[in-house]
């Protein structure tokens, strides 16, 4: 297409040719949705209510057979209400990346071939693809790095120019729950097994049971290093593990599933998102902060709860996962503009039963 010919700016991308790219691309949910998985809310706040009472097996009182029964004081719950925040990533077309677009289309619409399909495809859903990565990145770098903070999100102010409307605040996580090693997991000399066996029986403690334990990969690192884990990953996995090697993640737990007589297992967190920071510098890290480790009783943490922006030119946006993909634009001069743009947040519905221990011997 010459340049002085007129360019229909509007067939870009329309909102079939994204729905066709979605389901010709699917994605497996990533860790973070396993753990924290979408949950469509009516409203643009969120909440979640836990019990945050931790008295354990606690006894009927004696009484006399004409006396009224005793009442004791009810447990507790803990309600944590918030904000969503609004979020997006957005990549620009100029006219001339417009106009070879429309000449992709019309190869296609003239030749039919796979090769024309092919090209036309790769050309705009490299484009959609990281729309769809930086939305997912987004998402799982709150579930992590929320989580992993002990459940205090105030960091996002300073960390994220676009969250600074965000009131800084905590689940209000009890004293008990959030607690540091006298000796750095760092170290191969460490008791790593003593420390596990000592939360677990505070967990106990306190009605809870412990089965699953998340770090990052860079802590599970500190652990396959550790003198004792190997020690008895040789010594209870036999074949599975070499003295001069360290043992990867499935021979830990199947070892710690025999050592505790309990199903413990570790759940690494191996995410990677790049983001910039206030003055502009881009960088690359596991949003799951290092030297933590969480203690659960179950696989999913809680939820992330987003609510739909409504669309308003369904010519122009549609809704994939939890969020919208549109095309803006502007005839003169030729511009587009590919996004994705979402409004939600992580709801950490374990809040109260969680252990959060810094792994590093540092305190919170």
């Amino acid at each position: 297409m010459s340049k002085d010919m007129p360019v229909t700016v509007g067939s870009v991308l329309s909102t079939q040719d994204i729905s066709a790219w979605f389901i010709k691309n699917p994605i497996l949910p990533s860790l973070a949705e396993t753990v924290f998985p979408l949950i469509k809310s009516e409203q643009t706040t969120w909440k979640t209510i836990s019990n945050s009472s931790n008295i354990l097996n606690e006894a009927a009182d004696p009484m006399s057979l004409n006396s009224p029964i005793p009442v004791s004081t009810r447990g507790g719950f803990s309600e944590v209400i918030g904000e969503m925040t609004t979020f997006g990533k957005g990549y620009e077309w100029t006219a001339d990346q417009i106009e070879k677009y429309e000449r992709l289309k019309r190869n296609l619409s003239q030749f039919k071939n796979a090769s024309a399909a092919a090209e036309l495809l790769d050309y705009y859903g490299a484009d959609l693809a990281r729309v769809r990565t930086a939305m997912d990145a987004q998402m799982a770098y709150m579930d992590w790095s929320i989580v992993s903070n002990a459940c205090n999100y105030s960091f996002l102010q300073t960390n994220s120019p676009y969250m600074q409307g965000i009131t800084a605040m905590d689940y209000g996580v009890a004293t008990w729950q959030k607690d540091a090693v006298s000796a750095s997991w760092a170290l191969d000399t460490t008791k790593i097994l003593d420390d596990i066996q000592y939360y677990l029986e505070l967990g106990e403690d306190k009605g809870k049971e412990y089965t699953y334990i998340y770090l990052n990969k860079k802590s599970l690192g500190w652990v396959r290093a550790n003198t004792q884990i190997k020690n008895q990953a040789i010594t209870l996995v036999g074949s599975l593990v070499g003295a001069d090697v360290n043992p990867n993640l499935e021979a830990i737990n199947t070892m710690m599933e025999s050592y505790f007589d309990l199903p413990v297992k570790f759940v690494m967190i191996n995410e990677k998102v790049s983001r910039e920071s206030l003055t502009g510098v881009k960088t690359t890290s596991n949003p799951f902060q290092d030297g933590v480790a969480i203690f659960a009783q179950e696989s999913k943490l809680g939820h992330f709860e987003w609510n739909q922006i409504p669309i308003i030119d369904p010519t122009k946006e549609t809704l994939e996962n939890f969020y919208v993909v549109g095309n803006y634009t502007r005839i003169d001069p030729s511009y587009a503009k590919i996004y994705g743009k979402g409004r939600a947040f992580p709801v950490i519905d374990t809040f109260a039963d969680n252990m959060y221990v810094k792994i590093d011997a540092t305190s919170w």
